[in-house]
């Protein structure tokens, strides 16, 4: 049968996401924990996939990944494998066809950081909506063989709440550093260090020269399918809360409110 999984992680003590000889990352452990429980030989004959890969430092709690499994596991089996700075939300049986990759309908990532001061809100939104119109990505990201300069943003939107301020990005996916570029141009846009129509010029120019904004405060929030919701586990997300009370950050705190809105809790 194949699975799929939606996991949460909490990215500062991990090497990123993917796969990567003698580090520590969110993939190797859980491939190694997806074998240990018996689901799975190797990776290639299980057909595993990812659905998005996040750099060093971004956390998550909308990752989502498929393999065909000898059965469908509790999320409570799983985690008892795992660090606590890891865990399994969700566990379904999908199509055998499923790639969680391929068929997602949108990737949403949401920055959380302290307001700076000061910070011209109304500038940053016209900048946000700039982003949501260009056609040309050269100065947002980091280019990548085989893969074209095609992920437009459909959505971008900015916020401040209170002293924080965020920020969401929804495209049907992103490429290397896309997100971290474009928060890094709205946060510049916003301070008064950089114009809007240096976001144009730079696209017309097809010049680089938008520095990433930190990964702190980055995480996944979704990965969005046709007709797959992925409800959290409730013990699943206590386990992983658990955590994050332990590791405080503007961050941390936003994914603990996002997991408990989707329980039915609010505040």
């Amino acid at each position: 049968m194949r699975i799929a999984l939606r996991i949460a992680y909490e990215g500062s003590s991990w090497f990123g996401f993917a796969r990567q000889p003698g580090k520590r990352t969110v993939e190797g452990v859980l491939l190694q924990t997806l074998s240990k429980a018996g689901l799975m030989e190797t990776p290639e004959r299980a057909g595993y996939e990812a659905a998005a890969r996040t750099d060093r430092g971004v956390s998550a709690i909308g990752q989502v990944v498929a393999l065909n499994s000898r059965y469908l596991p509790t999320p409570e089996e799983l985690n008892s494998f795992l660090p606590p700075d890891l865990t399994i939300l969700s566990v379904r049986g999908v199509s055998p066809t499923f790639r969680p990759r391929r068929e997602a309908l949108f990737r949403h990532y949401r920055y959380v950081l302290p307001l700076p001061h000061p910070f011209d809100l109304h500038e940053a939104r016209r900048g946000a909506k700039f982003l949501e119109t260009t056609h040309t990505l050269t100065p947002f990201c980091k280019p990548e063989p085989g893969r074209p300069l095609s992920s437009k943003p459909f959505l971008v939107g900015i916020r401040a709440e209170g002293e924080i301020l965020k920020a969401d990005f929804i495209a049907t996916n992103f490429l290397h550093h896309q997100v971290r570029r474009m928060m890094g141009a709205l946060l510049l846009v916003g301070k008064g260090e950089r114009k809007v129509e240096d976001l144009w010029k730079l696209s017309r120019e097809g010049g680089r020269g938008w520095e990433p904004a930190p990964c702190e405060g980055l995480f996944l929030v979704r990965v969005g399918y046709r007709d797959l919701p992925l409800p959290p586990n409730p013990s699943a997300v206590k386990r992983f809360e658990d955590y994050l009370s332990r590791v405080p950050s503007l961050g941390n705190a936003e994914m603990r409110r996002v997991l408990r809105e989707e329980l039915g809790f609010k505040g």
